[in-house]
This record gives structure tokens, C-alpha cells and sequence, in this order.
């Protein structure tokens, strides 16, 4: 009978235990019974530690194998090596192994062929190195499974990286390394007497800065052909240079945003994970870890041809978060569940690396579509309700006039505002788009970002913040501020001719750790979202156009803060659609009166395409916008603006903030004056901003 020796018995050395039964050979295992949970499935399981050679090379002198192998691991890669040798069996040479299990060597070797190389250099507890710049990656320099990792953002932290990374180091050595920016993948090959052959490129998640353990994997990863054929040239010239020649390749890149394909280590055996041994057969069809006993035994590696192509993905469990999304596919897709395993629990867990991991499930489709749905759910529910907010009879401001308030600022979550309608439109769009985080814009006087901030953390999404630090002439604590930072945000700081950037980064960050993102305005340029929040305020048209009917009075005139124009673009589509006279008129916070105007012909121009809508002739005369009350900009305010607010409170109990509502209010009662309207129906739109409120309350004493 065939013989085979298999160096660990973890679980994910299971697959290749259980395949070389298939395959008729008689199977002896070698690895520490702690954690073996393939030795049941061996023929004879040896309680040997992985490193001890010399005792397990004696063993198989007696056996007399027909191939020795591993897979997913160095430490087990090194003693397959020294086996093979000793053995006269099938293997690669030990300056392969040296080359491709020694993080300095392995650089070293991609250096001299040729191979583009990032700054690095090796350290011992002692040693003193110079790093031209920052950030850097730290790690051990012959240590895999994400084992102390740690990024470095500046010289202060990277001593202790080094303490870390040297702790978990076989040699007691740390590679640091100049940080490669761009997503990251693994590429899975097999190779036969030098010849090698791509099986799978995989799009990889991970926690992240600082540390990048594997949250999950997905399989085959969506690129470009190009893209692709650039990664195998890239890839098979990184083996060359590795001297890899017999067996499996696991090599993980990244590619930047100008498509470079960057190496950042390549194990000369199948990845971990589970990626070889049940993503590459559940989504190519080939079998990877039968080609690794193959090439283990001498014989060429079977590759299929015409084989049906499916989506493949393995998720761990990180938190409970995860085993929730678990339990909702088991109930409702059942069939696209491959394997499940949880060694521990997940509630309370302490991860630390790939290791320490409590478990994870592999999943099966049969398009990209179907897999995005299982792994982004989006938000399942929508906290936010909405209801017919009153409009309030005012006294009197200016003896000419009769005024009103649509009290917005009572919706009722997170101290309510216009904004809060726009929330709810944000989640269902989310819902629809199966989206599972948040990337926001504004700065810590918004009121839009304090809403959304609370939103996020309501339904456990993770929120990441551009703020415009242009925007506003002080740093000061403000209560919006205090509110969004005690929600969790992740804040990327930016100026105006940077937020694109930002906003990329953020998308970036979110996807690289397996989260599909949602800017809530569209595209990196923030175009492609104006019509969801214009959808809240054209359906708030519709509350006052009832509400006029009902009581006998209608409206002439319309005001409201206006800044990034969305619900004034919503007041007027709903006005446009009713045919009415009421003019709508946006006192400006930030915005100059000629961009104003564009982005509110521009938002309504789409808004109408998009649902199928006919404007009437000259509609753009409907367009009332200005930016004479500013009052020095945003977040500014004259004293005139002050004696508002204390009016209004004063006269009828409402609160204004000097950002907004007090500045538009303000600007209301001069343009009425201005303009020299009377005998008009006043209405004004409360749109929210109690916690500044109480910051103007701070600052009026």
C-alpha cells in the first residue's frame, strides 16, 4: 500500500489527511495532540512535535513513505523539506525553504532578481536601525499567521513593535518593513519541476491597522484581466526568484491604486485558512490539496479543464456580530453552507492573531451577487420613525406678516432636525444596496454628522467621519462633537481640495476589512445621492400641502437654512409637483448664492429624470437663494443673530442655534424687510440643532 507522511494535524490539515485517504494511501501523521483534531482521521497518528526532525526521521526510515507533505504551515514546511531530502523523496531545495519561510531572506532574494522591493531591515532585541520614514510594518522574521504583526506609524511606537514582533520570532529577529499601500490578495499555485500554474487569485479582509488578522477571504477575487495577467508575471518571476519548484505556492500581494502588483511574502506551501484546501476546489473546481500530494509523490499535478466556475468565501468569527449574520444564512440559505467550525467561544474572545481565532464557516455560490447578499446583509432594520411633525402658530415679529413653524427639530431621534428625515432615507437606501457601514461628511458643528453618528452606532455599523477641517475657523468641543465622538467615529481629517481623497481612504479601509461601504453622498466626488435625502423633504411637501388644506391656509413664502442645499431641493420638487406659488427661499449657512442655485437646478434637473417627472416651463425662476445673512461664514454669528435666538425663545419657547436655524431666522426677518413683503403667510422650517443650542446658551452669558 502507498504510504504517505503529514507533518501537523490541526484542522486545517484535515482536508489533506482526509484527501490522501481518498487517494489510497495509508496515512501517518506527526504533530503535538493538542489541537490535533485530524488525528482521528489518520491511519497512525504520532504524538511528535512538527520540529523535532530527527525523531520523526527516524520513524519514516521504517515506514518507507512514497511522500512526505504539508500544508498551511512554515514550521511544518521546514521539517517536509529537511524529510524529502533525507528521504530521496520529491520536494524543493532547502535554500527554497530558507528563502521562503525567512521574511529578510525572502526579500533579500526578490532584491537581487530584480523584483521591485520596499525598504527593510532586520533587527535583533539590541539592534539599532535607521527607518527613512513612517509608517512601517513590523513583524517576526519566520513567523506566519499574522503573529506579531504590528503597523508603525511613527518612531515613538516602534521599539515596542520590535519587543513584539522579536517575542514571537523563532530566531528572535524582526523584520520592519516600509508599509505597502493597496488592497490586499493572495494567489494560489501549484508548481512541477519548475513549471508553475496560477489555481485562484483571493481578495483577502483583515482587522486592519494595526495588526491585519484575517477576518475572512473571498474567492475568485473580482479583478480586471489585466490586472490579473499582471499578478501571475509578477507572481511566477517571485517563485523563480524563491527557487520554488515542486508543490504549492501562497504568495500575498497588494495593488495600489495605479495598479502596481506588489509582493509582500510567499510561502512555499497552500495557504492557510482554508483558502487551499475548500476555497480553491469550491470556486475553480481544481483539486488543490490532491495536486499537492501529486507533486509530493513525484507525478505532474492534475489540472481540469472546462470546470464550472462558483464564488467561494470563509468568514471568522470574530465577535457576535458575525455568529448572527451565521445564524441568519443557516435559516434562510441553508445550501450555500459548506463547513462550520467553532472551537471556542466567540462572546468575550481574546484575538490576538490567526490563532487565536474562535472558529469561522466557508460558503458556496454560484455568482459574485449571491455571495455579496450573504456577506453584506446591510441593515436589517430602521430605526428611525417618522411622523407628521406640527406646524406651530408664531406671534408676531414684525406686525406685517403671519408666521408659522414647522417644528422638524421634534422628529424624534437624536435630538431630532432635518436631518433625522434624511437618516431614514440614508438606512433604506443602505438596506436596498446591501451596505454594511457608513462613510459621513461635515465637521463637529454638524448636525447631519451627530445624527448619522448616532444612527451607526444604534445598528452596530462601523462610521467613518470626513471632516473638513476648512469649514470652520476654531477647533472648539461643541455637544454635536462631544455626541459623535462618544458614538465611535472613525475621523478622517481633510481640507476642501482633499475630500475626494478622503473619501477614499475611507472606502478603502472599510472594504479592505471585508465592510461594504456607504457614502452618503455617492461617489468619491460626492455626486450620485443627492435624490435620497431630496426624497425626505419632497414627501415633507406633501405633510404641509394636507396640512394647508385642512386648516384653510396656505403658504406664500417658505424659509429655511440652506447649506448643502438637499432640502431645499426637496421643498421645491414637492412645490413643482403640486404647481403652487409658494416660494421657497434658502437662507445660506456656507454655500455662495451662485453655487447654490447651480446645485439646486442641478439636484432638481436629476431628481425629476430619475423619477420620471415633467418641470414645467421656467422653473428655474422658482429658485430662491441667498447668501446676504451669512454673517461671517459658517459656524459664525453677529450679535443680531444672538438677539434672534434670545427673541424667539423669548416670545414663543422655541430654541434656535446660531449655525442654522438662528442665523436662517435671521436672515428671514431682513428679507422680508429687504424685499418689503406683507400680508404674507410666514412659514419657517425648523430643521433641528438643540445641542448647539445649548453650546450658544455656554457661550451667551
Amino acid at each position: 500500500m502507498k504510504k504517505i507522511v503529514i507533518i501537523g494535524a490541526n484542522d486545517f490539515q484535515r482536508p489533506l489527511i482526509q484527501k490522501a485517504h481518498e487517494m489510497g494511501y495509508e496515512t501517518h501523521v506527526f504533530a503535538w495532540r493538542e489541537g490535533a483534531t485530524g488525528a482521528k482521521d489518520a491511519d497512525y497518528f504520532y504524538e511528535i512535535s512538527i520540529t523535532e526532525k530527527e525523531k520523526i526521521l527516524k520513524i519514516c526510515r521504517q515506514i518507507r513513505p512514497q511522500a512526505v507533505t504539508t500544508i498551511g504551515s512554515d514550521l511544518a514546511n521546514i521539517t517536509v523539506q529537511y524529510l524529502a531530502e533525507k528521504l530521496g523523496l520529491p520536494g524543493n531545495s532547502r535554500e527554497c525553504i530558507e528563502n521562503s519561510t525567512n521574511k529578510f531572506q525572502m526579500r533579500s532574494a526578490f532584491l537581487k532578481a530584480g523584483i521591485w522591493t520596499p525598504f527593510f531591515g532586520v533587527v535583533g532585541e539590541n539592534d539599532v536601525i535607521q527607518v527613512p520614514g513612517y509608517p512601517v510594518i513590523v513583524k517576526p522574521t519566520d513567523r506566519s499567521g499574522s503573529r506579531g504583526i504590528t503597523r508603525v506609524e511613527c518612531e515613538e511606537e516602534l521599539q515596542a513593535a520590535v519587543s513584539r514582533a522579536i517575542e514571537q520570532s523563532f530566531e528572535k529577529k524582526a523584520i520592519i518593513e516600509e508599509y505597502i499601500k493597496g488592497s490586499e490578495y493572495s494567489v494560489e499555485t501549484i508548481s512541477y519541476q519548475g513549471r508553475h500554474t496560477l489555481l485562484a487569485v483571493t481578495k483577502k479582509y483583515t482587522t486592519g491597522n494595526p495588526h491585519y488578522i484575517e477576518v475572512g477571504h473571498l474567492e475568485p477575487a473580482p479583478l480586471k484581466p489585466e490586472i490579473k495577467e499582471k499578478i501571475r508575471k509578477t507572481v511566477f518571476a517571485a517563485l523563480d526568484a524563491l527557487k520554488v519548484e515542486n508543490g504549492a505556492g501562497h504568495s500575498e500581494l497588494r495593488i495600489d491604486r495605479d495598479g502596481n502588483v506588489r509582493i509582500i511574502e510567499i510561502g512555499s506551501r497552500m495557504g492557510g485558512d482554508c483558502i487551499g484546501s475548500d476555497l480553491v476546489p469550491l470556486s475553480s473546481g481544481q483539486d488543490f490539496v490532491g495536486m499537492v500530494i501529486d507533486v509530493a509523490a513525484g507525478n505532474p499535478p492534475q489540472i481540469k479543464k472546462n470546470v464550472k466556475q462558483h464564488v467561494s468565501a470563509i468568514r471568522f468569527l470574530m465577535n457576535m456580530k458575525e455568529i448572527h449574520n451565521l445564524n441568519r444564512i443557516k435559516e434562510n440559505y441553508p445550501q450555500t453552507v459548506r463547513k462550520i467550525v467553532q472551537e471556542s467561544a466567540v462572546e468575550g474572545a481574546s484575538i490576538v492573531d490567526s490563532g487565536s481565532r474562535p472558529g469561522f464557516y466557508i460558503l458556496q455560490t454560484d455568482s459574485m451577487e449571491e455571495m455579496e447578499k450573504l456577506l453584506h446583509p446591510g441593515p436589517e432594520v430602521n430605526p428611525i420613525q417618522i411622523f407628521e411633525t406640527p406646524v406651530q402658530k408664531l406671534g408676531s415679529y414684525d406686525k406685517e406678516n403671519h408666521f408659522y413653524m414647522k417644528r422638524d427639530d421634534l422628529l424624534p431621534f437624536s435630538f431630532g432636525g432635518n436631518k433625522v428625515r434624511f437618516a431614514r432615507e440614508f438606512v433604506e437606501d443602505m438596506k436596498e444596496k446591501h451596505c454594511d457601514s457608513m462613510i459621513i461628511y461635515g465637521n463637529y458643528h454638524s448636525n447631519l454628522c451627530r445624527i448619522l453618528a448616532t444612527l451607526c452606532h444604534q445598528l452596530s455599523v462601523p462610521c467613518y467621519m470626513i471632516h473638513n477641517t476648512e469649514d470652520i475657523k476654531d477647533n472648539c468641543e461643541t455637544n454635536n462633537s462631544r455626541i459623535i465622538r462618544r458614538m465611535g467615529v472613525r475621523e478622517i481629517r481633510c481640507g476642501k481640495q482633499t475630500i475626494a481623497e478622503a473619501v477614499q481612504t475611507a472606502m478603502d479601509e472599510l472594504t479592505e476589512k471585508g465592510y461594504r461601504p456607504y457614502y452618503i453622498y455617492g461617489n468619491t466626488r460626492g455626486e450620485g445621492n443627492e435624490h435620497i435625502p431630496m426624497r425626505s423633504y419632497e414627501k415633507t411637501y406633501d405633510e404641509l400641502y394636507n396640512w394647508e388644506k385642512e386648516n384653510h391656509t396656505f403658504f406664500d413664502y417658505i424659509f429655511l437654512a440652506s447649506s448643502t442645499n438637499a432640502t431645499q431641493s426637496g421643498l421645491l420638487a414637492g412645490s413643482l409637483k403640486y404647481e403652487d406659488n409658494c416660494k421657497i427661499v434658502g437662507i445660506s449657512v456656507s454655500r455662495n448664492e451662485k453655487r447654490g442655485k447651480e446645485v439646486i437646478a442641478g439636484n432638481v434637473r436629476k431628481y425629476a429624470e430619475l423619477y420620471s417627472q415633467m418641470l414645467p416651463e421656467n422653473w428655474e425662476q422658482k429658485i430662491y437663494f441667498t447668501d446676504e445673512y451669512m454673517e461671517g461664514g459658517y459656524a459664525s454669528y453677529s450679535e443680531a443673530v444672538a438677539q434672534t435666538i434670545r427673541q424667539v425663545y423669548d416670545s414663543d419657547g422655541i430654541p434656535l442655534d446660531m449655525t442654522y436655524t438662528g442665523k436662517a431666522f435671521y436672515g428671514m426677518m431682513e428679507y422680508l424687510k429687504k424685499q418689503k413683503i406683507t400680508g404674507k403667510n410666514i412659514l419657517f422650517l425648523h430643521t433641528g440643532g438643540l445641542p448647539l443650542f445649548f453650546d450658544f446658551l455656554e457661550d451667551d452669558k
